[in-house]
């Protein structure tokens, strides 16, 4: 019986080093990263249902894709106020962004919480914010990381992707 255990031990330490040891492959084997830069004009919501907490404000933007506009790339989501009256003077809303780049198997999804001035449809002009990619689609299939997005004022927004997407061989 000892001996049973003890060889039992021995394997388990053996197999144990041999996975140590193993040659691994480093991320970057299997992931590539891409930044994707989006501008679309100045936003206004095309619908605003409640107020005050549970408000939703939905809008649909045409944008350009790294400079280039093309039919197709649009930008659709929502905005729901989730706190009031927060110590700045400022509301915490929710986001669900879908960014389509062209055909709508490509798409971006964003999520997250920024705060916005309380009067305000969007983010005040000037404001960045940083929100996290949820998934993507077709040609961003299984991606991650996040969007800086900011509000250039009467020139419209930028939104900047920091991408991590598997390699699919």
């Amino acid at each position: 019986m000892r001996k049973a255990i003890r060889a039992l031990a021995l394997s388990s330490l053996l197999g144990a080093i041999a996975l140590v040891s193993l040659p691994t492959a480093s991320a970057s084997e299997f992931e590539r990263t891409e930044t994707v830069r989006v501008y679309h004009e100045a936003v206004q919501p095309t619908a605003t249902s409640g107020t005050g907490i549970g408000a939703v404000r939905t809008f649909f933007i045409p944008m350009a894709v790294d400079g280039v506009p093309a039919d197709g790339q649009y930008l659709a989501g929502t905005l729901t106020t989730l706190v009031e009256l927060l110590p700045n003077g400022q509301q915490l809303r929710a986001s669900n962004l879908v960014f389509v780049f062209g055909a709508e198997a490509d798409q971006l999804v964003v999520g997250g919480v920024s705060q916005y001035p309380v009067a305000g449809a969007t983010l005040a002009p000037g404001q960045k914010t940083t929100r996290p990619v949820l998934g993507g689609s077709g040609k961003y299939a299984n991606a991650s990381g996040d969007v800086v997005s900011t509000n250039l004022g009467a020139d419209g927004w930028t939104h900047v992707f920091r991408l991590t997407m598997p390699i699919v061989s």
